[in-house]
């Protein structure tokens, strides 16, 4: 009988307990520190739970190689199938985006948890500050149960206020691999010399990120202006290349107001009605009446992102080249490392839970 841990009840660790539910020469036994499971698997995809998406593109992680080589492993169609054994029925949007039919989150923590074997058990409340190896077993805290192996899946201190990440992940300290700072990532902008009133504002644009003149990344969607700076789908992604450059300054974020119609000739139209109140939202039109700017090419200064609090995920963590093909720890034979733990993340979109359920479905059937 093999006796195994699971450090973290998130996206990886339910997938994980869910695979090998049943397995009789399992035991599994899974250690949360908060009073219920998959609190940012519940609040994914605004509560709607964003899965995977089904165009994921390696281009779109900060390893790419390392994703392309993933997906030559797992692809979407074979994760759907897996949700699908499941029980789980889903849906997806014109980009790709898949969530499950019910359109509600609590539908897949509710299939992770359904009908798991009397191997599988849960220690609620029950934070693992010591993970050790002693007599050939790894013990965790002063649990009486010593184990085969464990698989580390507590995630990332994304989208947590300060006090509660605070030695957030402090069982790592004990060993001797390499781990990046985490920082946020899939979160919004702070402005310099920011318009305040623009705060409120919501709207459709064509945003690039530039460095000087270099352009790292642009796309449409929807902004939302702050109180002292931007956010939005759109901003989200952008702050995920923003983060992997590794000099980040001189760096801002080109919006152009008239996404549907690039060519437009605004001087043009200026000519013959004198304002653009039919161009703009009003908001955008008081602020060009007080100060005109190019409606194609508005120039924001990026002076840095909000906090972690604010953010859906992180960059950082474990260096990939610290784990093996099957996410085990090169250096500690018998340990696993999945999802958000990694220094390994995606845009918006489903492309992270995406890496926190493969990563787990490889360790499962490894």
């Amino acid at each position: 009988m093999k006796r195994i841990a699971i450090i973290g009840a998130g996206a990886s660790g339910l997938f994980l307990a869910k695979k090998w539910s049943g397995k009789d020469d399992m035991e599994v036994c899974v250690f949360e520190k908060n009073k219920q499971v998959g609190t940012k698997l519940r609040a994914s995809g605004g509560g709607k739970c964003n899965l995977f998406n089904t165009f994921v593109d390696a281009e779109c992680y900060n390893h790419s190689a390392f994703a392309e080589k993933l997906l030559l492993k797992i692809t979407p169609a074979r994760l759907q199938h897996e949700f699908e054994e499941m029980g789980l029925q889903m849906v997806a949007d014109e980009e790709g985006r898949v969530y499950p039919l019910s359109q509600f989150s609590q539908t897949v923590v509710d299939i992770l948890l359904d009908n798991l074997g009397e191997n599988v058990h849960f220690e609620m409340e029950y934070e693992v500050k010591k993970v050790f190896k002693q007599d050939g077993f790894w013990h965790i805290n002063d649990y009486p149960i010593p184990f085969d192996e464990v698989v580390f899946a507590s995630g990332s201190p994304a989208n947590m206020i300060p006090k509660n990440r605070r030695n957030y992940n402090g069982y790592l300290t004990d060993f001797n691999i390499l781990i990046k700072d985490f920082q946020p990532s899939l979160v919004g902008f702070v402005i310099k010399d920011y318009p305040k009133i623009l705060s409120g504002c919501r709207v459709k644009v064509i945003a690039s990120l530039y460095q000087r003149k270099t352009l790292i990344h642009s796309e449409p969607g929807e902004v939302t202006f702050k109180d002292d700076g931007i956010s939005g789908i759109v901003i989200l992604n952008l702050s995920a290349y923003y983060n992997r450059l590794e000099d980040k300054g001189d760096c801002f974020v080109e919006l152009n107001f008239l996404y549907a119609n690039p060519s437009y000739d605004v001087a043009e139209h200026l000519d013959k009605y004198h304002s653009l109140k039919g161009l703009l939202h009003p908001k955008l039109n008081e602020l060009y009446e007080r100060q005109p700017f190019d409606v194609k090419k508005y120039k924001m200064a990026i002076e840095g992102t909000y906090d972690l609090a604010f953010a859906q995920v992180c960059h950082g963590g474990i260096d990939l080249d610290e784990v093996d093909d099957h996410f085990a720890l090169k250096k500690y034979p018998g340990i696993y490392v999945t999802g958000e733990m990694l220094d390994m993340d995606g845009i918006c979109g489903g492309y992270n839970l995406f890496f926190a359920f493969v990563s787990a479905l490889l360790v499962a059937e490894w």
